[in-house]
C-alpha cells in the first residue's frame, strides 16, 4: 500500500507521539509499504534514509499550537497531499485533522483513518489544551471529530476509546489498537561506563522516570517519595523535555530538589535523551516509575518492560491498562508519595518479585503491546475501511 502518515511533529523532536509516528513509519516501510510522513519542518533539507519519505511543511507545528493560521500551511499541505495517490491517509491529532478536513475532497486517497493523541484531563479542563473553558474545549473537539473526513477512528487505548464515545463518535467508526513496542530495540545489556559517566556507582539503585515536565506527570510526587525513602544509594534519573512541557513546573521541581538538599540523589536531564539513547538509559536503570495523575496509556512503561526492567505506575486511567498489579508491575496510589516510596523500597528489597515482574512485562509486550501486532491490526483496518 501507499501510506501517508500525518502529524505536526516527528523526530528529531522528542515525545511519545513522535516516537509512535516513527515506529509506524519504519514498521510499515519494513513490511514493504511505500510510506510518506507529512510533518513540521523546513521544506528543504536532507533526511536520513530510513526506508520512508519525510515531507516537511514549514509552520505546521505552529499551526497545531494555534500560533498561526491555515493561510500559512494549506498551500504546502495541498502540494504534498494532492500530488500523490495514496491508498490510505492516517491523520494524527486534532489540528492536523482539521487542516486535512479543509482539503479532504481534493486529496487523492481511497481511505482516511484518524487518531488523536491529546490526553483529555477533565480535572485540568483539558482536551486539546487550547482553551480555559472546558465546555469550549469539548465543543471544539466534538466539532473536529464530527467532520466527515475520516472512515475509521483508531484509538490507542481504552481511555481514548471511551473519550471518543463521550465526544460523539459513532461506535461503528471506532477501533481499539494498542500502541506497540519493538522489543529488540530495547534489548541492551547494562553498561557500567554509562553509570559511571552519570555519577552512579555500581551499588546504586537507579529509578528512572522518563516524562514530560508537566504537573499531571506527577514528577514532584516521585521526588517527594525519594525524599521519604532517604537512602543515598537510591538515585532518581529524570530524562525530561521542556519543549513539550512547562518551564514553570521545571522550576517548581528544581527548587524542591534544592530546598530539600536532594541534588546528590536526583538528576534532571532536560532535553538530553532521545529516541536512540533511551534504550541504553533503561538498560542501566533498575526500575522505571511513571507517577502520572492520569495517563492515556504510558508508552514509557512499555519501553521499560521491553527493556526488561520492572515498572511502577499510578493506579489511574491509561496506566492500569498497561500494568496488571503484581503480575507485570506495581500500581501505586495516585498523588501519594508515601505509597510510591513503599512500592520502590519493596521492589528494591524483593529480587523474587522483581524477576516475576520483569518476566510479566516481557510477556505483556509479546502478547498485547508488540509493534508487529499493532502494524498487523492497522493493515487490516486500512484494507477494510470503507472508501470515502
Amino acid at each position: 500500500m501507499r501510506i501517508c502518515l500525518i502529524n505536526h511533529s516527528f523526530p528529531p523532536q522528542i515525545g511519545g507521539g513522535e516516537t509512535h509516528m516513527y515506529l509506524l513509519a519504519k514498521g510499515f516501510a519494513m513490511r514493504g509499504h511505500d510510506v510518506t510522513v507529512v510533518t513540521d519542518g523546513n521544506i528543504s533539507g536532507s533526511e536520513p534514509d530510513e526506508g520512508f519519505t519525510v515531507e516537511r511543511i514549514r509552520g505546521f507545528r505552529r499551526f497545531e499550537k494555534g500560533e498561526t493560521s491555515f493561510r500559512y500551511i494549506l498551500d504546502d499541505f495541498y502540494r504534498v497531499l494532492c500530488s500523490n495517490n495514496f491508498d490510505v491517509v492516517h491523520v494524527h491529532n486534532f489540528m492536523p485533522g482539521l487542516a486535512y478536513a479543509s482539503i479532504a475532497p481534493l486529496v487523492k486517497t481511497k481511505k482516511t483513518v484518524f487518531t488523536f493523541h491529546s490526553t483529555p484531563v477533565p480535572e485540568e479542563n483539558k482536551i486539546l489544551g487550547y482553551y480555559k473553558n472546558f465546555n469550549v474545549e469539548k465543543s471544539f473537539a466534538e466539532f473536529i471529530l464530527r467532520l466527515p473526513f475520516y472512515n475509521t477512528l483508531v484509538c490507542p487505548s481504552r481511555y481514548y476509546y471511551d473519550w471518543a464515545l463521550k465526544l460523539g463518535v459513532n461506535k461503528e467508526k471506532l477501533k481499539l489498537v494498542y500502541h506497540g513496542i519493538e522489543e529488540k530495540n530495547f534489548s541492551l545489556n547494562t553498561d557500567y561506563n554509562w553509570r559511571l559517566m552519570n555519577g552512579y556507582p555500581r551499588d546504586n539503585f537507579i529509578v528512572v522516570c522518563p516524562a514530560r515536565m508537566i504537573k499531571r506527570k506527577g514528577i514532584l510526587d516521585l521526588v517527594k517519595a525519594i525524599k521519604i525513602i532517604n537512602d543515598p544509594k537510591i538515585k532518581l534519573y529524570i530524562p525530561t523535555s521542556v519543549k513539550n512541557g512547562s518551564s514553570n513546573y521545571l522550576k517548581i521541581v528544581s527548587e524542591y530538589v534544592k530546598r530539600k538538599k536532594l541534588s546528590g540523589v536526583v538528576k534532571i536531564a532536560v532535553d538530553e535523551e532521545n529516541l536512540s539513547t533511551m534504550p541504553q538509559v533503561y538498560a542501566n536503570c533498575d526500575i522505571c516509575v511513571l507517577p502520572s495523575h492520569i495517563e492515556s496509556l504510558g508508552i514509557v512503561l512499555l519501553e521499560a518492560m521491553a527493556a526488561g526492567i520492572p515498572v511502577i505506575g499510578s493506579d489511574t486511567s491509561g496506566i492500569n491498562e498497561v500494568i496488571e498489579n503484581e503480575k507485570n508491575g506495581l500500581l501505586a496510589k495516585p498523588q501519594n508519595p508515601k505509597d510510591l516510596a513503599e512500592k520502590i523500597t519493596r521492589l528494591k528489597a524483593n529480587s523474587t518479585l522483581s524477576t516475576k515482574l520483569k518476566m510479566g512485562g516481557k510477556n505483556s509486550i509479546r502478547s498485547k503491546f508488540s509493534l508487529s501486532h499493532q502494524l498487523e491490526s492497522l493493515e487490516i483496518i486500512f484494507n477494510n475501511t470503507y472508501e470515502k
